[in-house]
């Protein structure tokens, strides 16, 4: 199944910045951190690097060091860190880091508070957290996933580990929300089709076009009605070491 999976978002991969693609709304995301991940200095670490993209993004002024965990980057993500650890146990000095960034990773790990409270050691007074969770968002990583966080839970988490919070900015209006989930339970039937019911495969075009439209639509009703921030697909958080 997972050979699968990965040929999907082989064939998908191109289509990543267009209406085409499944996670259309989430392609973007990456946008938020330009500035913030580019104004970072001295050393960063990145916990949880997969693809190791944030090392793209970062200037000169920033010594990158990529951190993943053995089982998920050799099983899931074939990627290559600088350094293999558990996120609970940094093998990093004490006040030694400028900034770390942790996307899409605390709902990965079993107990994130020892996480928070691990970061928080290893940064220096003032140093910088930039992180990411999805709030409503399918389970992934199977079986690395449990948990998923409200902006007030991450907020009560990082306060006790002495960081101030500085910005917590959902992600998603809740139309482009709910595309992005209906998009992603077609995707899952598309690749069960393919996989037990091949004889229904003359429903794929069909299902591909559904997302087309959900993509489409999820756009134009989230700028005509916004609406609040109650059904976020996920936070991006900025966060100061304080204690």
């Amino acid at each position: 199944m997972r050979g699968r999976k990965a040929d999907a978002r082989a064939f998908l991969e191109p289509f990543r910045w267009t209406p085409l693609h499944p996670q259309w709304f989430v392609s973007g995301e990456r946008r938020f951190w330009t500035a913030h991940l580019n104004a970072q200095k001295g050393l960063l670490i990145d916990v949880g690097c997969a693809d190791r993209f944030v090392e793209k993004m970062v200037s000169a002024n920033c010594a990158y060091v990529g951190i993943d965990h053995y089982a998920t980057a050799t099983s899931m993500y074939s990627s290559s860190p600088d350094i293999f650890a558990d996120a609970e146990k940094l093998p990093i000095a004490t006040s030694s880091v400028d900034t770390v960034v942790l996307f899409e990773v605390l709902e990965h790990v079993p107990d994130p508070a020892k996480v928070i409270s691990e970061i928080s050691r290893v940064l220096r007074f003032n140093g910088n957290l930039l992180l990411s969770v999805p709030f409503l968002y399918p389970i992934h990583d199977a079986p690395y996933d449990f948990h998923r966080f409200t902006q007030h839970a991450l907020t009560s988490q990082l306060i006790n580990s002495g960081f101030a919070v500085e910005q917590i900015a959902p992600r998603l209006k809740s139309f482009e929300t709910a595309a992005l989930m209906f998009n992603l339970a077609v995707a899952d039937a598309a690749q069960i089709i393919l996989k037990k019911h091949k004889w229904a495969a003359l429903a794929l075009p069909v299902l591909g076009l559904s997302i087309v439209l959900s993509n489409i639509l999820g756009w134009f009703l989230s700028r005509l009605l916004p609406g609040s921030d109650f059904m976020a697909g996920g936070y991006n958080v900025v966060a100061i070491q304080k204690k």
